[in-house]
């Protein structure tokens, strides 16, 4: 038998057939029901670890996780709508969180205390922007594993600084080991309230790390910037390169 196709027509074709130029509605955020935690998929992972997997459900808000009985040691919040890191329950056994591509600004204080086991943390593609937002991590004294790539707040001039005085038992941030003469600078810069605040006070979030900012480029800056551009040994450090040009920065 033949397989006739005839050419739809808006007369003929159901409207789910058609392609429209209307724009489909937003997705409807979704409560994170006790059902839905229920129902969720969960596996034993490829590292051994008993996983609850709550990827893409549009949540907006972290609740009802009291219904896992604390079973799982890794969770997976990500790709959906969550604003901050918070609500949690009492779970002794959770080691590893991720909660990539959220709109996270936002972590609770004291979650060490209700996550006791957490090891790592992993936020990458959020909208943390300021390094205040970033010292309830000194509460999670835990954490040997941390990525928040992808986060405004990585552009910041004393970013890794600061994470890694806030975490004594960090090993790696950002998929990069942290190295002994960076825990060194760490504590240099941030060890201590006052030295962490005055940090804090005289750092601009939006400044570019290793440049100058300057209004107007001498033509021995500008040879300056062309000769990094042609020593450059990666296309990400050329990019930056450039982009350091085009804004009239310097590197220093």
């Amino acid at each position: 038998a033949k397989l006739w196709r005839t050419p739809l027509s808006s007369s003929s074709a159901p409207a789910c057939l058609l392609y429209s130029s209307t724009r489909l509605p937003l997705p409807v955020l979704m409560r994170l029901t006790a059902e839905l935690v229920r129902n969720a998929p969960a596996y034993m992972n490829p590292l051994g670890e008993r996983e609850l997997n709550l990827r893409g459900f549009k949540i907006p808000l972290i609740e009802n996780l009291g219904v896992t009985q604390d079973h799982y040691q890794f969770l997976d919040l990500s790709d959906n709508e969550l604003e901050h890191i918070s609500n949690f329950p009492l779970l002794k056994r959770l080691e590893t969180l991720v909660a990539n591509n959220n709109k996270i600004t936002q972590l609770a204080r004291g979650l060490g205390q209700l996550l006791p086991k957490l090891e790592n943390l992993i936020l990458a593609n959020n909208k943390i922007g300021k390094l205040e937002e970033l010292a309830p991590l000194g509460d999670i004294p835990t954490l040997k594993r941390v990525s928040l790539s992808g986060n405004p707040i990585v552009k910041h001039r004393h970013y890794r600084y600061y994470v890694i005085n806030k975490l004594p038992k960090l090993k790696v941030l950002d998929f990069e080991k942290v190295k002994p003469k960076e825990r060194q600078a760490a504590e240099k810069l941030f060890g201590g309230d006052s030295k962490e605040s005055k940090a804090m006070d005289d750092e601009d979030n939006s400044f570019t790390p290793g440049v100058i900012k300057k209004r107007k480029m001498t033509a021995e800056e500008k040879k300056k910037i062309l000769e990094a551009i042609q020593k450059a040994t990666s296309a990400d450090e050329l990019d930056r390169l450039e982009q350091q040009l085009a804004a009239g920065e310097v590197p220093v």
